[in-house]
């Protein structure tokens, strides 16, 4: 890592100086660190650490500004805290954005419905709801902050709502208090033990593409282990999807990354590129590869002689050198990215714009299960007249917002109701037994210590990390620690009871609402790869509109395989609909450049323009029948350019083109029949 650290930040220093530079201080002192400190157990202890001085220096300067709650204060910097400091920034940025985004809308919700009880807590639903719908539509921190902005408005809402005219000192004081958080986290997250995101970046990113230089000779090999060659093919898809996550937070970082950010995003896009490619090139020779998971469903694994009708010596070849071209170009564009980047060099090429995939069916049921959340509590909440009634709102539509996107998010909350409930001990005996020996602020920071130490070493564990930041919020929410403390036990049980209540609910919609499973997970997944293949056929500039299928499949099957299961029958469905879905996203590029010559026979032209028109009418309506025949469409387009081939007539400029057509054609109808395949072994692949 150090030698990445000190490759990147020299070519950085270069480029923006023009003349050799010394290496930053910074990555000088990281390059020296002794190795111990990268430890897993180390690292979380410097992280608990750093989170503990973080947190009592946002409640020393909000109980010395005498702040409305400075809780919020300390909450804020266990929410943004994270071990990476680009991180840190990442998510502090959209905590802002959606922090800012929530209390306007609570304005105006306050001041327009705060005195029609029903109609205020129906806006606040469906502002959540929408909310969770926009999430699904990004990634990362973004997606957060577009929750944030959904569930500020119950956070703060409720209480400014119960009380109209301090409604607008309660939205400074929270919008203060959390922008609080967010600096002391930031601050201390640079000063101490900073951790950067880039050389763990630069070096995930070389490692993919020099993997993804290999995967070719790898997937082509008949010989090869085909578990090794799933599972490498499911690692270079999961280390995509991390590199992406990561770039996004490491442009926030520093000077370095965002220089680095166009560079690092043409390697990987490169290496997408050449493992599509090699993903294609393996499914003509062999179909669907042998043994792609042990649960395949229904044995696809097809030779491509029972496939590709008609296929001859002549179209072996045609598409073995096909491939071979595609291959060998695409191996050379990303070993030509990679040795711009380490002679950092610019390369010429077009901005392309790539939206990710969204589906908008779970987005859609994710924000009516936040609004239902919100509408059963507040419907307990207003039939009992309980004064915590407003936490259970908040809990509910916090945990449906939060853990919607999370494998098995109805375990998790369940886990989480047996951490409050476990937690409990902890933090009655801080606050009873505790906190009330107390007689100054560094005798109130030794008495949280204990608690606020563990916590945050829970919380830099990458499996149990929820669970501690689960433990903290409890914490702050049933202590209301404040520069006047009131020890009073019957509000801690009701706050830890409202919570509890909060929870019960976010598991039973998690379990009963449409529950978001592998199965459900895999058939939305296919659905999404013939949605956006239906792009392709008619696109304007379908080179662009290619490499960004590519890599809208790659990071949309990325989530899927992290709530699926890497080695799940659900998974593996998922990798055979991708395999053939890349195909055929190849085989349209293929006969679109074909087309698009203006030297094909007029018949074969109108007739390939009519088989993209009419694939595109059935990928948006699929069934097994539409696909045989747009494969015996395609089919018959082979033989007409054979043909003509034979014939003689053609000139050699014509005979290159029209064996693209070849190619296309066949190549296509292959995919379509495995697809139908695939449908009719799985009828219910296409539900909701």
């Amino acid at each position: 890592m150090s030698s990445v650290a000190t490759s990147a930040t020299t070519r950085v220093g270069n480029r923006m100086t023009g003349v050799p530079s010394k290496l930053p201080i910074h990555n000088w002192w990281l390059m020296k660190k002794p190795g111990w400190l990268d430890h897993q157990t180390t690292v979380a202890l410097i992280f608990a650490l750093k989170t503990f001085v973080a947190s009592m220096l946002a409640l020393f300067i909000a109980f010395w500004a005498g702040l409305d709650d400075p809780r919020w204060a300390f909450l804020t910097v266990f929410v943004v805290s994270q071990p990476d400091s680009g991180l840190v920034l990442a998510k502090s940025f959209y905590r802002i954005l959606g922090t800012v985004g929530g209390l306007l809308l609570t304005v105006a919700l306050v001041f327009a419905l705060a005195q029609y009880g029903e109609l205020f807590v129906a806006a606040i639903a469906a502002w959540i709801c929408f909310c969770n719908f926009a999430a699904r539509a990004v990634r990362s921190f973004a997606s957060y902050g577009f929750q944030l902005a959904g569930y500020t408005v119950a956070i703060v809402g409720l209480p400014a709502a119960l009380n109209p005219g301090g409604a607008y000192p309660l939205v400074v004081a929270r919008i203060t208090e959390i922008l609080l958080g967010i600096l002391c986290a930031a601050l201390v997250s640079r000063l101490i033990d900073m951790q950067e995101l880039l050389p763990k970046l630069v070096e995930l990113v070389r490692s993919l593409t020099h993997r993804a230089d290999r995967f070719p000779a790898l997937v082509l090999d008949l010989d090869a282990d085909r578990e090794h060659v799933a599972a490498e093919r499911v690692a270079l898809v999961m280390d995509y999807v991390q590199a992406e996550t990561m770039q996004r937070s490491a442009y926030f970082e520093s000077a370095e990354a965002r220089v680095l950010d166009q560079p690092l995003r043409r390697l990987t896009r490169a290496a997408v590129d050449l493992c599509a490619m090699a993903e294609a090139a393996a499914s003509h020779r062999e179909g669907l590869p042998p043994n792609l998971g042990k649960n395949a469903p229904g044995g696809l694994a097809l030779h491509a002689s029972e496939v590709l009708p008609g296929e001859g010596t002549q179209i072996s070849a045609l598409v073995r050198a096909a491939d071979e071209r595609d291959i060998g170009a695409a191996r050379a564009r990303l070993r030509e990215c990679m040795a711009a980047f380490d002679r950092d060099e610019e390369l010429p090429e077009p901005k392309i714009a790539c939206r990710l995939w969204s589906d908008p069916i779970p987005a859609l049921l994710v924000g009516i299960r936040s609004a239902l959340a919100v509408g059963i509590t507040a419907t307990i909440w207003f039939a009992t007249a309980w004064p915590n009634g407003p936490t259970a709102v908040v809990v509910a539509a916090v945990l449906c917002s939060l853990l919607a996107s999370v494998p098995n998010p109805d375990k998790i909350t369940m886990a989480a109701a047996a951490t409050i409930i476990i937690a409990a001990i902890p933090v009655f005996a801080t606050q009873f037994y505790l906190m009330p020996l107390a007689v100054d602020f560094p005798s109130m920071a030794v008495a949280l210590a204990p608690l606020i130490l563990t916590c945050g070493f829970i919380i830099a564990q990458p499996r149990i990390g929820t669970l501690g930041l689960l433990s903290v919020v409890y914490f702050a929410f049933a202590s209301n620690i404040d520069n006047v403390m009131v020890y009073d036990a019957a509000a801690f049980l009701n706050s830890s009871l409202a919570i509890l209540v909060g929870t019960a609910v976010a598991i039973v919609l998690f379990a009963t609402f449409f529950p978001e499973t592998r199965a459900f997970a895999a058939r939305r997944f296919r659905r999404q790869l013939l949605i956006h293949l239906c792009e392709l056929p008619t696109a304007r500039s379908w080179p662009a509109a290619l490499q960004c299928y590519r890599i809208g499949l790659y990071e949309r099957l990325g989530a899927t395989l992290t709530t699926a299961g890497a080695d799940s029958k659900a998974a593996d469905e998922c990798l055979v609909g991708s395999l053939t879905a890349l195909s055929a996203a190849q085989a349209i590029g293929r006969l679109r450049n074909a087309l698009a010559t203006a030297i094909l026979p007029p018949a074969i032209a109108s007739d390939g323009s009519l088989l993209l028109a009419r694939l595109s009418q059935t990928l948006r309506h699929p069934s097994p029948s539409r696909f045989g025949k747009r494969a015996a469409e395609a089919c018959a387009l082979v033989h007409d350019a054979l043909t003509i081939i034979a014939a003689g007539s053609a000139g050699v400029e014509q005979i290159q083109v029209l064996n693209e057509v070849v190619v296309g054609c066949q190549t296509l109808g292959g995919d379509l029949k495995r697809a139908g395949i695939i449908q009719e072994k799985n009828r219910h692949a296409f539900r909701i």
